[in-house]
């Protein structure tokens, strides 16, 4: 198979050093870095360019047991290489068209490890092979058309049937980051979300569930983590929507890497509206 190996330079603005072991001075001295597909073949639907945020960002550094961010000799952050990988990983998931382009992720990993240690910011055109065989990418891009009309078609069903019967129903849509509440039929509360963290493969479910109760005050518990939480409305298992004190923003490409362990993290502001008016056995369609 003959391949054409597409150009990886890489555009970069050196701005300013990392110098403290702050998470918020990291945050101020280091823009996002911006991924650039728009010369290569991408998926039908796709974004031509893929935008690391600062937020994004401090969530690839390391962190130390107790949750506090790690510093090397120099007293500078650096890569979490596992949570790079992960990123990474995610990143040709949402962009390779299989059988036809390949992302090169070992060089992609270690591009991301140099640029958070040397604070480096700019535009990354991505390292990405590309089959030339004929009929490559048509073949490719009608296996994803086909996979994403069915999956659209199943998961929205229930949404349409909830919409025309005039019901009481929680639409969380994870593509657009957005909850809205409908009380028969009609929206009442709309809210920016971030859901689970694509990345590191802890998705929040898709599916038509209920609401199965309903708490104040809880502490979440899981594996390397601990979340204090006001409002608690679980849905299925240990999966439920609740406020999130500990993030500044909500919504966009957040939960692509820096997502929650799978629950719908909300302002606490709309969380809190959304527990004093919804009941317990209301349904919610995620898809």
């Amino acid at each position: 198979m003959k391949k054409l190996l597409l150009s990886v330079a890489a555009v970069f603005a050196f701005i300013f050093a990392l110098t403290g072991p702050s998470c918020e001075a990291y945050a101020q001295n280091v823009a996002s870095i911006k991924y650039d597909f728009s010369s290569i073949p991408i998926p039908s639907g796709a974004q031509a360019v893929y935008d690391l945020d600062q937020n994004a960002m401090t969530g690839l550094l390391q962190k130390n047991a107790d949750g506090s961010f790690a510093v090397d000799q120099a007293g500078n952050f650096y890569a979490d290489s596992a949570a790079v990988s992960s990123f990474v990983s995610g990143l040709a998931a949402l962009y390779e068209l299989p059988g036809y382009t390949v992302m090169n992720q070992e060089m992609e990993k270690q591009y991301l490890i140099t640029a958070i240690a040397a604070g480096m910011s700019g535009t990354r055109v991505p390292m990405v092979t590309v089959s030339t065989v004929p009929g490559a990418k048509e073949s490719a891009e009608s296996q994803i058309v086909a996979e994403s009309e069915k999956k659209t078609e199943d998961q929205t069903q229930p949404q349409i049937q909830a919409a025309a019967s005039g019901m009481t129903y929680v639409d969380i849509d994870i593509a657009n980051q957005k909850l809205v509440y409908y009380v028969n039929g009609q929206p009442t509360l709309i809210s920016d979300i971030v859901t689970g963290n694509v990345s590191r493969h802890h998705d929040t479910p898709t599916g038509t569930y209920q609401v199965y109760g309903k708490s104040r005050n809880r502490t979440l518990k899981g594996p390397n983590y601990e979340s204090f939480v006001r409002y608690w409305m679980p849905f299925t298992g240990n999966y439920g929507m609740h406020d999130a004190s500990w993030r500044s923003s909500f919504g966009g490409s957040i939960y692509q890497t820096n997502g929650s362990h799978g629950c719908v993290n909300m302002p606490r502001e709309t969380a809190e509206a959304l527990y004093n008016t919804i009941s317990v056995g209301t349904t919610v369609i995620i898809h």
